[in-house]
């Protein structure tokens, strides 16, 4: 580890001593492999300087670094982790009796070793019946060590057949409980993107009448849900608005043939063709809306999209994805008694406007929409690069 190049970079880059980065690494080393599950932290920088007699602000610096040099990941689980680790519980316990084993036939080699030494023939003579029963012993020993490897064997082989039986009915009973917990998450995902369809789009179209699932509809949006858009939602909500904000789209402008067109929900998800034309301008002269703030955490995605709600809400939604479009959420990192969020704009002008116009409302929203441990206590604005 002390020679480790990414741990020498990372002192190198925070200008911090290389002792200092190796009681942060091995801090995280050992919070993970408390945590459950094994490989992922919750970081506490002021938790770690404490620990380690360094300052909060070092610690942060080198946590920053680690990120950085992909030595953590944005979900905070320690890169690589899982090679660190045994296989299985089998293993160690093979292990364990290949040790025993060896070391019962190398005592056994040391007894007869010191007999053959004995070259002096009156002690040999005097001591025949000690010998006698020393080799009794030793055959004794040869036959326990069997029986017990012989034992371990066959109890062994025992576990892992209640174990694997075990398994059969877990996954037998599991097996319909986790195909009524699939379907129904799956048709809330249907569902959330019906209402989006029916805010984004159906509202612009027929005031007071809402688009609805039909069997047929639920097929092509499961086919768009995983083909065209990842199962990303925020990719779902960007293609509507695209749609809504198209007048061609909204039979408010006359095609080609000089006859108004209008879409319809059955259209835009009847095939990734369509999907394609409109995301590539073709029914909105490429004057797509700004898109949607991105967001490197998963864990804070939905709590990110409330917060940019509410801040649409108030002050506007054109003005919200003008101000917020390139900006990027890149950690979350623990401090005191909560988190910070990282948010880095694309140049200081616009860190310096949605410092003056948004911060205020980006830390109160924050704090509300996130509880517990993960409850956001501050935004911390950085510039890319």
């Amino acid at each position: 580890m002390p020679q480790d190049t990414k741990l020498k970079v990372v002192a190198h880059r925070t200008k911090q001593p290389m002792a200092s980065v190796l009681s942060v690494w091995v801090c995280l080393l050992d919070m993970a492999s408390q945590h459950n599950p094994r490989g992922s932290v919750v970081i506490d920088a002021e938790q770690i300087a404490v620990l380690q007699n360094l300052e909060t602000e070092d610690v942060v610096k080198i946590i920053n670094a680690f990120y950085e040099k992909n030595l953590l990941t944005p979900e905070n689980r320690l890169t690589n982790w899982d090679k660190r680790q045994y296989t299985t519980s089998t293993d160690r316990m093979k292990k364990h009796r290949d040790t025993k084993k060896r070391d019962v036939t190398r005592s056994d080699v040391v007894k007869r070793e010191k007999v053959e030494k004995q070259t002096d023939t009156e002690y040999r003579e005097q001591n025949a019946d000690s010998e006698v029963r020393s080799e009794g012993r030793s055959a004794e020993a040869r036959v326990e060590a069997e029986k017990e490897t012989n034992s371990d064997k066959k109890l062994q082989t025992h576990t892992e057949k209640r174990e694997r039986e075990r398994e059969k009915q877990k996954i037998g009973g599991q097996a319909t409980d986790q195909k009524q917990s699939e379907n129904h998450g799956h048709n809330q995902i249907l569902q959330q993107m019906l209402d989006i369809w029916n805010e984004e789009v159906q509202s612009k179209l027929t005031k007071g009448q809402k688009a609805i699932l039909t069997p047929k509809r639920k097929e092509q949006m499961t086919y768009r849900w995983l083909e065209d858009f990842q199962q990303d939602m925020r990719a779902w909500r960007y293609y509507c608005e695209i749609i809504g904000a198209s007048n061609f789209c909204l039979g408010k402008r006359e095609g080609k043939e000089g006859k108004a067109w209008t879409i319809d929900l059955g259209w835009a998800i009847a095939s990734s063709d369509n999907v394609a034309r409109i995301m590539e301008g073709g029914f909105s002269g490429g004057n797509h809306p700004p898109k949607p703030p991105a967001c490197d955490v998963p864990a804070l995605q939905q709590p990110w999209d409330t917060v940019l709600a509410y801040l649409a809400q108030k002050h506007g939604k054109s003005c919200i994805r003008s101000w917020f479009a390139a900006t990027i959420i890149t950690r979350m990192l623990r401090y005191g008694d909560g988190a910070v969020v990282v948010i880095r704009c694309p140049n200081q002008f616009i860190q310096e406007w949605i410092s003056q116009r948004y911060l205020a409302d980006l830390n109160q929203r924050w704090m509300e929409v996130t509880v517990n441990d993960a409850r956001v206590i501050r935004i911390e604005l950085t510039v890319e690069g």
